[in-house]
């Protein structure tokens, strides 16, 4: 009953939450957008962090963070559990994310994930170059830009490789990389609500998420890195610091590589 009353609570919090999200995206982003206002706008920003701030409370994420987030823009990368990722990172930080394109076919959420600036890939997309080129347009604008370099999410037990062409976004704009690892820490490892994978539907994941009491979510933003002309190795070496820092976690929560 605990849980039914908690859930439905909550969801009556989202919708209003939504609601108002959409009124901001209609009202105010997408007027901005079509006179070209740049993404990086402060009000812009403002909002868009508030709003994810907003999606955080009302699903109790309990955000801690470890490690400085640079104080310039640059290329964050982080490994990849579950769409809760991404509120959780843009409260955190000012930027936008790069997202799979199915996202901008959600109901509600495509629409406003496209007007508070998300970049759109195509899954298994083999030339990466214009994405890259649109990255690099944010990051010389003054906008940092989160992407995950594993190209999918996983279970939080694994951290897989790094696709290394989007890094050449920080290498054209000449910006450094940071490296985010991303946990959901609990006593059987990793949370077993967090994952979002196994092609769970996002409203079937979301129901399962209201209910829970409180989800343990740690930010550990890594030293940032100079990103040079090799794009393999700002993979590699992005990917070990995530690696180490979840290590660091208490026995039972941390990943291994695949």
């Amino acid at each position: 009953m605990i849980r039914h009353a908690r859930r439905a609570q909550r969801l009556t919090r989202l919708v209003l939450h939504v609601s108002v999200g959409v009124a901001i995206t209609y009202l105010i982003l997408a007027p901005a957008n079509a006179m070209g206002s740049n993404p990086a706008r402060p009000i812009q920003r403002v909002l868009v962090r508030w709003w994810m701030a907003g999606i955080c409370r009302i699903l109790n994420l309990r955000i801690r963070t470890e490690g400085e987030v640079c104080g310039e823009p640059v290329l964050l990368v982080a490994n990849h559990i579950s769409w809760l990722d991404v509120p959780c990172l843009l409260a955190t930080v000012n930027a936008v994310c790069l997202s799979k394109s199915e996202v901008q076919a959600w109901p509600v959420v495509g629409a406003l994930a496209a007007h508070a600036g998300t970049l759109f890939i195509r899954r298994g997309e083999h030339t990466a170059t214009g994405v890259a080129d649109q990255m690099a347009r944010s990051l010389q604008g003054k906008l940092s830009v989160v992407f995950f370099p594993e190209g999918t999410s996983t279970d939080g037990e694994t951290v897989r490789t790094f696709h290394p062409r989007l890094y050449h976004a920080a290498i054209q704009a000449q910006t450094r990389v940071q490296a985010v690892a991303i946990a959901y820490p609990h006593p059987a490892g990793v949370n077993p609500v967090a994952p979002y994978i196994n092609d769970v539907k996002l409203l079937d994941h979301l129901w399962s998420v209201l209910a829970e009491p409180v989800v343990d979510v740690r930010l550990t933003f890594c030293e940032p890195v100079t990103a040079t002309g090799d794009r393999r190795a700002l993979a590699v070496r992005t990917r070990g610091q995530i690696l180490e820092a979840l290590n660091k976690m208490p026995a039972g929560c941390s990943s291994q590589s695949v």
